[in-house]
């Protein structure tokens, strides 16, 4: 059976547990200095990825909330393989947990990673999205370090995914609907946001005008959980996960 702490720590990392884990390992000290070694290269590569090009900042007038000319746009394709750094914040009655990292999103692999700090720990976290069990959960490899922590405690099982795998198609297969020009934390021009249910959970999703996924939002009914995700330095292009 799943413990309260395996439930407690999923939750206040980056999934929902909602079936028995798979596996329960723990690894060894050449496995965690990879692991930072690995965190520390990802500062290094969000630092010098450039940002997505500025001429995407520009939307039809007919996008524009009380005007005249405004018209519902159809959903956009959006660019499916992608790398990027994020910031995440979660929260509910009972946590306020922010996470930041790396996350690479390969829908032609059918897999999702995220590399992440938070609270003094570190986490490598694989969504294989090509296995889903009956109630639509994703099979997640969770590799983890507590603080002062000597070795990684490796775990596996079926979760509801923080990180969505966007298809190319995804919005227009979702019926979204246009939500307005937004700001967001870390962009300085508007971007459009697009609403739609993802898994029986209503999810914002926030794209640019030329079709490059920026962050996303969503609340979750069970545990009335709200989270925010901000994407930053975005590499568009093929991705080894």
């Amino acid at each position: 059976m799943v413990s309260l702490s395996d439930l407690q720590k999923a939750e206040r990392i980056h999934t929902v547990v909602l079936d028995q884990p798979t596996s329960s390992i723990t690894g060894t000290r050449s496995t965690m200095k990879l692991l930072w070694t690995l965190s520390f290269s990802l500062v290094a590569l969000a630092a010098s990825i450039q940002s997505t090009d500025s001429s995407c900042d520009d939307f039809p007038t007919s996008t524009l909330e009380f005007t005249s000319e405004f018209q519902q746009p159809k959903p956009p394709l959006v660019k499916p393989e992608f790398q990027t750094s994020f910031i995440q914040h979660k929260w509910n009655n009972n946590l306020s947990h922010i996470t930041s990292g790396y996350i690479y999103f390969s829908p032609s692999q059918n897999l999702v990673r995220a590399d992440e700090a938070y609270d003094g720990g570190l986490a490598s976290s694989i969504f294989d999205y090509s296995k889903t069990n009956k109630e639509g959960l994703v099979l997640n490899k969770l590799t983890s370090y507590e603080v002062n922590s000597t070795d990684p405690t490796v775990w596996m099982g079926y979760v509801m995914s923080n990180y969505p795998l966007f298809t190319e198609d995804f919005l227009i297969r979702g019926d979204a609907v246009f939500g307005g020009l937004v700001k967001r934390n870390l962009l300085t021009k508007h971007v459009a946001s697009w609403n739609l249910m993802y898994s029986s959970i209503p999810v914002t999703v926030f794209v640019d005008a030329c079709g490059v996924v920026v962050g996303y939002d969503y609340f979750s009914p069970g545990l009335r959980t709200r989270v925010v995700t901000d994407f930053f330095n975005i590499a568009i292009g093929p991705v080894k996960v």
